[in-house]
């Protein structure tokens, strides 16, 4: 596969995941916590200041997951998956110890397509 293509695949993975995160995002955000407990949002399970932060921390991380459109700016898009994926740690830390065990496969699927976008972000070693 060629770099080209490849950088198309992240792209489109990133568009996705930030369509994705600013969803849940805005929901966290902005939804009564009745409607994000019938929902099974993680964020029930903290103090309401806190949950309402999770969704504008993860509107702009969706946001930050565009920055892979603008090649100088692409280590943004990278950290924006790299404190994505703390995110859904904690997610499915929380998930667990409430023994929401549903949730772990998505949490799982979602840090391993995060991992995809931080790694083929990745920083290249020195030029020979």
């Amino acid at each position: 596969m060629t770099s080209a293509v490849c950088r198309a695949l992240i792209a489109a993975l990133c568009v996705l995941l930030a369509a994705f995160f600013a969803f849940v995002g805005w929901n966290k955000a902005f939804a009564s916590l009745a409607d994000l407990a019938t929902y099974g949002a993680w964020t029930v399970h903290l103090p309401e200041w806190a949950g309402r932060l999770v969704g504008w921390s993860e509107m702009a991380l969706a946001a930050g997951l565009l920055a892979v459109f603008v090649p100088r700016h692409r280590s943004v898009a990278r950290w924006s998956a790299l404190l994505l994926i703390a995110n859904q740690a904690v997610a499915a830390l929380v998930h667990l110890n409430r023994g929401e065990t549903a949730a772990l496969p998505q949490n799982g699927v979602l840090i391993a397509l995060l991992a995809l976008v931080a790694l083929a972000i990745a920083p290249k070693g020195p030029k020979p």
